[in-house]
């Protein structure tokens, strides 16, 4: 990997500390299936307005009215937990990977932290929770490791990140992914069956979806070399081998599918979303605006009032009493099961 990254990205995190978070629980936790939006909200010249309180907002379930059980204004502090796919697949995205956590870190408020980890085979922490610029630049030299190449084991990485990382993490969280989503079982199943495994057969993601539905966390993807945004010059992967396996058949393209739309379940259901940086260079960018939105943002959070769980689409929309301002939401809604 070239020294110059390495020469940037200690020139941006060294000059200086975040103070640590708060501990003060900002957000009540009860075992009650909790709905959740983030949004930010902008005045009529674009500027954020981060001094909001919550009789400013009124949220609406298919048009009926809910009653707000959590309310985050902005000044809540926020804990990310930064998750990289370092298996073989993306190795090519290994310095932009870099770069990312520099511009990342370098937008934390003081009251934020944030955790490193990356996965092939298995998840390994390389930042435990901190404010620290200084401990982050050292974490990247672990995460840039080039050694540590092997399968995407991606159902299970997150499935622990949510369950095990965010365990004694109090107040708002956010899981931030940058992957192209191809686990490897899927591909294993593939190539062993000549079938495509349907997500709701498919234990180890439905165990990471469970995960994602339970715990309430926002689980950002910024999902590279998908059926989106294929990269045409890229190494030889999972996709171009089905292309040997199965020659002349539309079984390459329904996995990569299946690979895409898997991402987007996680983001739906856990609140979060999805960003498909169309050119490699957008990576850097995006994990800035994503640090953005975070940082300006208000999490809200009601109980439905429509208990049926039959699969059924919910629209979500959070007005403002104030109609000059401009509301943006994380999400604009959601399956109840």
């Amino acid at each position: 990997m070239p020294h110059r990254f390495f020469r940037l990205l200690t020139a941006g995190l060294l000059g200086g500390a975040l103070l640590s978070a708060q501990e003060t629980q900002y957000t009540l936790r009860v075992d009650v299936p909790l709905v959740s939006v983030d949004v930010t909200v902008e005045d009529s010249d674009g500027n954020p307005v981060g001094t909001l309180g919550q009789n400013t907002f009124e949220v609406y379930e298919d048009g009926v009215r809910q009653d707000i059980r959590n309310f985050s204004p902005v000044s809540t502090p926020y804990n990310v937990f930064l998750l990289f796919d370092r298996s073989g697949s993306t190795r090519q995205k290994w310095a932009f990977m870099e770069r990312a956590v520099a511009g990342f870190v370098a937008g934390l408020r003081p009251q934020d932290r944030l955790a490193i980890a990356a996965f092939d085979t298995r998840l390994e922490s390389q930042l435990d929770w901190t404010g620290d610029r200084t401990k982050a630049a050292r974490a990247l030299l672990k995460l840039m490791d080039p050694k540590a190449l092997g399968e995407t084991h991606l159902y299970d990485s997150i499935d622990r990140a949510l369950r095990r990382e965010f365990k004694k993490v109090a107040g708002r969280r956010a899981l931030v992914v940058l992957t192209d989503g191809r686990d490897t079982s899927l591909y294993l199943e593939l190539a062993r069956s000549n079938r495509l495994l349907d997500s709701p057969a498919d234990r180890l993601f439905q165990k990471a979806l469970k995960a994602a539905r339970e715990t309430r966390i926002p689980v950002y993807f910024v999902a590279v070399n998908t059926d989106k945004n294929l990269e045409p010059n890229a190494q030889r992967d999972e996709y171009q081998n089905l292309h040997i396996l199965f020659p002349k058949t539309e079984m390459p393209q329904r996995y990569l599918t299946q690979v895409r739309t898997r991402m987007e379940e996680l983001a739906e259901v856990s609140g979060g979303r999805i960003l498909f940086p169309s050119r490699i260079e957008e990576i850097v960018p995006l994990y800035q605006q994503i640090g953005r939105e975070l940082g300006m943002s208000y999490s809200l959070a009601y109980v439905s009032s429509n208990p049926a769980a039959n699969g059924s689409f919910r629209r979500i929309e959070v007005r403002l009493r104030d109609s000059s301002l401009r509301i943006t939401q994380s999400r604009s809604g959601y399956y109840a099961k």
